[in-house]
């Protein structure tokens, strides 16, 4: 059963009561009751703070603020982009945005390129708009980190070949690739635009209840 982050301290109260000896796993994203049939489990919505590992859910339950941290989240594919600031669970920053860049077999030209030799003025074109795409993106990140406070948490959905290109921009992302806050975005996402960006929004923000295997 999925929760929705204004339900996760009902629901993080009630698996207490039932199972009071929790405790998170190793990525402190997870409470297990182990020992228990099934050893059910809690997961916490992705946009909130970890817990620590070992740590008991009554324990979590009495510190933690159980609300959404500052995050973003950024969803990159050749072509399109989609990406937003929130402040808790408020939408501060968003953008989206489509370029011209995937040639009409569905390829990338990125990728295309590197097994058919010279390009043509199609493809020159298709790869001077995947660079302004990833300008783009790099632009709003350092203008949001400018402007705004640090996110506490940082979430992207994109191939490690984009990942890799976005980190050659200049400038390049006001963060490392290895920051603590970069988190994967743990879920298939569609072509990135204003909806799929709330979608997986959304998704981030929920928690899950697993008392039986599934």
């Amino acid at each position: 059963m999925r929760f929705c982050s204004a339900d996760a301290e009902e629901q993080l109260t009630d698996f207490v009561a039932a199972y009071p000896r929790s405790l998170a796993d190793s990525a402190g994203r997870c409470f297990v009751a182990e020992g228990e049939p099934f050893a059910p489990r809690l997961l916490l919505p992705a946009v909130f703070e970890d817990a620590r590992p070992g740590e008991s859910a009554a324990a979590y339950l009495a510190r933690a603020s159980l609300l959404p941290l500052r995050h973003e989240v950024v969803l990159l594919q050749y072509g399109a982009m989609a990406m937003g600031y929130w402040d808790g669970d408020a939408l501060v920053r968003h953008k989206a945005a489509k370029r011209y860049v995937v040639r009409g077999n569905g390829k990338a030209q990125v990728t295309h390129q590197r097994t058919k030799g010279k390009s043509r003025y199609g493809s020159r074109l298709r790869l001077q708009n995947w660079q302004l795409l990833l300008n783009d993106v790099t632009d709003r990140l350092v203008g949001w980190h400018e402007e705004l406070p640090e996110p506490e948490l940082i979430f992207f959905a994109m191939t490690p070949r984009a990942a890799s290109a976005l980190w050659s921009v200049d400038p390049p992302p006001p963060f490392s690739r290895d920051d603590s806050r970069v988190r994967r975005v743990p879920r298939h996402v569609h072509v990135p635009c204003h909806d799929e960006l709330l979608a997986v929004e959304r998704w981030l923000s929920t928690g899950e209840l697993l008392l039986k295997p599934t």
